[in-house]
């Protein structure tokens, strides 16, 4: 078991991309075949396997894992349903019968630190620079989380578990905050004010893209303003200085759905005003203004479907497979 566990991760870490953090969560299910290097990540949930972001494997064996992946998943009668996916596998899967709808719903945001965001013009440049600046001036500290110490780690598990107290309402979260699982190929950041931490966040390597995804940050809620802003910029100021041009910030929904293909005019119509209500429930948009601030370059999103019909099946399916809560937030967080 310990042998399987630690080639998915390097397997995560060499072929993945945004969904790296969903695809290690100990609630997925992991797909893979002797003919090819690599797996898919996926939960059965509601009949549905849900899977997180492209094949993760070469994309000359792609199409192979696909294939073989939908054999297994038709002898275990589960229609497939692919969250976060890049447009070019989306329009692959559509053009070779593998989905019969697929969806825009959002885009990846990536940045080059080499694109500096407090360097910028205009109203989302300036606010950075504010943030950064007022969280300096509160005398607060970032730092690599080098070397490990047993008590600094305490401290950015207890910066999480406070950060989640603090969240309420509607939430959706593809996975949970475990800081401290699977450590090869992780880097951490933390923010201190008056030698306590008060933020922190998480860097996944990829290197497929030779390159990082940035994500999970938390931080307390008596944190000075501006400490995320001040960790993110911190993070991509070392990034630059050892010229990585990729770091993504993952997938966010978009205000509205874009592009739908393989559905109806009234189909369109009803999902496009289910969506509008999920966004305002779960203020989906929320996360896209945040990180928009740091001026990212997009690409596109999908959701695709096997089957050409989506009922009550496919969403409650989807809901579970995002973790969707309606009365505050049942996130865990592992401890050592």
């Amino acid at each position: 078991m310990e042998v399987m566990e630690v080639s998915v991760v390097e397997s995560v870490r060499k072929w993945g991309g945004s969904t790296t953090d969903a695809i290690l969560d100990p609630s997925c299910l992991i797909f893979r075949t002797p003919e090819v290097d690599g797996l898919i990540g996926y939960r059965t949930e509601n009949g549905c396997a849900v899977v997180f972001g492209d094949p993760v494997c070469s994309a000359l064996q792609t199409h192979l894992l696909t294939q073989v992946f939908h054999e297994f998943c038709a002898k275990e009668k589960l229609r497939v349903i692919y969250l976060i996916v890049s447009e070019e596998f989306a329009r692959w899967l559509f053009q070779n019968r593998y989905a019969k709808v697929m969806i825009e719903y959002g885009e990846e945001l990536i940045l080059d630190p080499h694109d500096d965001p407090r360097k910028k013009e205009g109203v989302y440049a300036s606010l950075v620079r504010r943030k950064t600046r007022h969280a300096l001036h509160e005398n607060v500290v970032v730092h690599e989380y080098i070397p490990f110490a047993d008590e600094i780690e305490k401290e950015i598990i207890q910066v999480g578990e406070k950060w989640l107290e603090a969240r309420k309402g509607p939430q959706i979260h593809l996975s949970h905050l475990r800081p401290f699982d699977h450590r090869e190929g992780k880097r951490w950041f933390y923010a201190q004010k008056n030698e306590q931490i008060v933020g922190a966040l998480i860097l996944n390597r990829l290197e497929k893209y030779q390159g990082w995804l940035l994500n999970h940050l938390t931080f307390t809620p008596k944190a000075p303003h501006g400490v995320p802003e001040l960790l993110i910029v911190s993070a991509l100021e070392t990034l630059l200085q050892e010229d990585c041009k990729h770091v993504t910030f993952g997938t966010v929904p978009g205000n509205q759905l874009g592009e739908i293909i393989g559905l109806g005019s009234f189909s369109k119509y009803f999902l496009r005003g289910i969506y509008n209500l999920a966004n305002l429930t779960y203020h989906l948009s929320g996360k896209k203004k945040f990180w928009e601030k740091f001026g990212p370059s997009s690409k596109k999103a999908f959701v695709t479907f096997e089957k050409p019909i989506l009922g009550l099946q496919e969403a409650l399916a989807i809901k579970k497979a995002l973790n969707a809560t309606f009365n505050g937030v049942h996130h865990t967080i592992l401890k050592k």
